[in-house]
């Protein structure tokens, strides 16, 4: 496939990026350039729906992985809305004009309520909303997705990663490398695997599934069983500590 994935340059876009240039042809949408894992770059803001359009016009799916700039970009509002939100949004406008139907979209098991059992159908919940700024704003993206959904017929998988952390380095996106082992981690690349088996779905329809490590209290059944996903890092140096 022709694949656009948004937010190629970031943190957890590169792995990602990685993972799905093995099988397909990827454009990368960023504000600054994706260097690894990218067939082509588009450079622009997909606040600027002539911008999301251009970057949509020839795929054939969509990969959604942009998020405003942490930490700095939820501290107020206008950040995390205008990108997480009205970008997601311009993405799927843009997707309706160019006949695109397939898209896979990089939620969080922050949108998860814990309290209550189970995984919030996209666009119906049961949510988090006691979730700070940018669960809020994933939540809001599913709704997006679901609407698009019922509406336009477009096919979101969602995936809700738990803690993205690079398995070699131990480096997380703030800066700081982890000490101890969490069973919510996930290397961006097992995002990417997620991401290759989604878009090998014959059917998809709306659907979401959670990924962490296999000893974690995530709901992991439905994504082996549909996807046949698991993942192929395990994080065991900080297992061992």
């Amino acid at each position: 496939m022709r694949v656009l994935l948004t937010g190629a340059a970031g943190y957890a876009g590169r792995g990602i990026a990685q993972m799905l240039h093995e099988d397909h042809y990827v454009r990368g949408l960023d504000i600054v350039a994706a260097s690894e894992g990218v067939d082509e770059v588009i450079l622009g803001d997909l606040t600027d729906l002539e911008v999301c359009r251009q970057a949509v016009a020839g795929m054939d799916a969509l990969v959604l992985c942009h998020m405003a700039r942490n930490p700095d970009g939820y501290q107020t509002p206008p950040p995390a809305i205008d990108i997480n939100v009205k970008g997601t949004v311009n993405l799927y406008h843009a997707a309706v004009e160019s006949g695109i139907t397939r898209c896979i979209l990089i939620s969080t098991i922050d949108v998860i309520d814990k309290a209550r059992c189970g995984s919030p159908y996209p666009g119906d919940g049961p949510y988090n909303y006691k979730s700070e700024l940018y669960g809020l704003t994933k939540i809001m993206q599913e709704c997006v997705a679901r609407h698009y959904y019922d509406k336009h017929g477009i096919s979101t998988v969602v995936l809700r990663p738990g803690w993205i952390v690079y398995d070699e380095s131990l480096i997380t996106k703030y800066g700081f490398k982890m000490d101890h082992y969490e069973a919510h981690l996930i290397d961006p690349r097992d995002i990417g695997s997620a991401v290759v088996s989604a878009l090998a779905l014959p059917d998809p329809t709306l659907e979401a599934y959670q990924l962490g490590q296999d000893d974690s209290d995530l709901e992991l059944e439905p994504i082996h069983r549909r996807l046949g996903w698991s993942q192929c890092h395990r994080f065991d140096r900080l297992r061992e500590l």
